[in-house]
């Protein structure tokens, strides 16, 4: 397998049922670009890491990496980002909620010079499928603190789904702290100034599973919130 271009870092947790759909659909998406698929899971009790080590047997492509007695999005996704071989790094869910057609999309405006693409419900063209109110509220709010706090130019800093330049993690992973599911948020704030590119796309209702989302994600996001405006504040590098 030659060198990849593009590696796509996909963090799960109990996703036996969409690994397989999902690894699938991605790779027809972008199967002219030179790619690795990196799934990090959690030791999920579905056996996800199994599904996926067995996949990755007959997809060389696909590379599976089982975590045992560690917990976490962010650190999950800074472990496939130190796996990675590609020049180009991305960060997918593996429940379907993030469209793939727009994967190709995000990797060309990294390729025509954004140091980061990030897909976006809050921009023209972007929504949810179904978006309740509360999530709406609760998405808007996290929206503003984000806003407000950091002053950060992205529309969607709850997004999990972008690709950017390995040197923007290069640059800034000394000093990431990975906790909590938010890892976009962390990444823009201890970058110094990026050109950002943000795509639209259409959150879909995940097929199997539940919601990351709750109060504990929601307190770790205020918690990280409060933790950069101080270390911005104080600690500037």
């Amino acid at each position: 397998m030659n060198e990849p271009l593009f590696s796509l870092i996909v963090p799960t947790y109990n996703e036996a049922e969409n690994i397989v759909p999902f690894l699938t659909a991605v790779h027809l998406m972008i199967e002219s670009i030179p790619h690795e698929v990196i799934v990090v899971d959690d030791d999920s009790p579905d056996l996800t890491w199994d599904i996926a080590s067995h996949y990755a047997e007959q997809h060389p492509w696909v590379k599976a990496i089982r975590r045992r007695n560690i917990r976490g999005l962010s650190s999950a996704v800074l472990e496939g980002f130190a796996a990675a071989h590609g020049e180009i790094l991305g960060v997918m869910d593996a429940d379907l909620s993030h469209d793939e057609h727009q994967l190709p999309i995000l990797i060309l405006k990294v390729q025509e010079g954004a140091d980061l693409a990030v897909g976006s419900r809050r921009v023209p063209g972007g929504g949810a499928t179904r978006w309740p109110w509360y999530r709406r509220f609760t998405s808007t709010v996290a929206t503003r603190l984000a806003t407000w706090f950091l002053g950060l130019p992205l529309s969607d800093p709850m997004s999990g789904f972008f690709v950017m330049k390995r040197s923007v993690y290069e640059g800034c992973r000394t000093r990431l702290y990975p906790t909590g599911y938010k890892i976009l948020l962390e990444l823009v704030s201890q970058s110094g100034p990026l050109k950002i590119a943000e795509v639209p796309f259409v959150f879909r209702d995940r097929r199997q599973g539940h919601s990351k989302l709750g109060f504990v994600v929601m307190a770790q996001y205020v918690t990280m919130i409060f933790r950069l405006t101080y270390q911005r504040v104080f600690w500037r590098h």
